[in-house]
């Protein structure tokens, strides 16, 4: 599947941010605000990268599945791949629906979680500046310090989803996930069948799981 890159940088960044999210917390009575999902998590996630560069840490397929943990509890697929497709969304029927929510869900999961483990270095600090809530919608605006010497702005966008905020979007130095595949597969669409670009998405994931 040809698929057209923004900078390293930002994609390794964008990678690294959409890790960055909590493990579930048993006690919780309440649902916790959308900046306390995101900053609980943070450590955690990142200890999790961190402890794979020492000895006796866990393996490659250990620390990856901890993190599929984490974004199958977090993240809300459904949504992402609505709104990365867009209008198309609407034209298919259900079974195809989830077909395309199950690839692209395997699609941006072997995309970046080699470029999480290339872009952490152990340094990064995250800054947590402000929550804005919408009713059900939310934006937590967050700052990566220290990566390779300068600051990056990260904001998550969050829906109440089932009584806990969950991210659809991931927005890094103002571009955004979902709008930078939305692009892309509005292109292949103007030219090929949804069916067509079903299969690029199965090839290029097929790809990415014998690297």
């Amino acid at each position: 599947m040809h698929v057209r890159s923004l900078a390293h940088l930002v994609f390794g960044m964008l990678a690294l941010c959409v890790f960055f999210l909590p493990f579930p917390s048993a006690n919780a009575a309440t649902p916790a605000s959308p900046l306390t999902v995101v900053q609980t998590g943070t450590e955690q996630a990142l200890d999790i990268l961190r402890s794979s560069q020492s000895e006796g840490g866990p393996t490659i397929r250990q620390r990856r599945d901890e993190i599929l943990t984490i974004v199958d509890r977090y993240f809300n697929f459904q949504e992402m791949a609505r709104r990365s497709l867009g209008r198309a969304w609407r034209d298919q029927p259900p079974a195809k629906q989830q077909e395309f929510v199950r690839l692209f869900k395997d699609l941006l999961f072997n995309t970046y979680v080699s470029r999480v483990e290339t872009y952490t270095s152990g340094n990064e600090q995250v800054v947590f500046d402000r929550q804005d809530i919408d009713g059900n919608y939310a934006v937590v605006f967050t700052r990566i310090v220290n990566y390779r010497n300068s600051d990056v702005k990260v904001d998550y966008r969050m829906r109440l989803d089932g009584g806990e905020w969950k991210v659809y979007d991931v927005v890094v130095e103002g571009i955004s996930f979902i709008d930078n595949y939305r692009g892309q597969f509005t292109s292949i669409l103007a030219r090929e069948s949804f069916d067509s670009l079903l299969n690029r998405i199965r090839e290029r994931v097929a790809e990415l799981a014998r690297t």
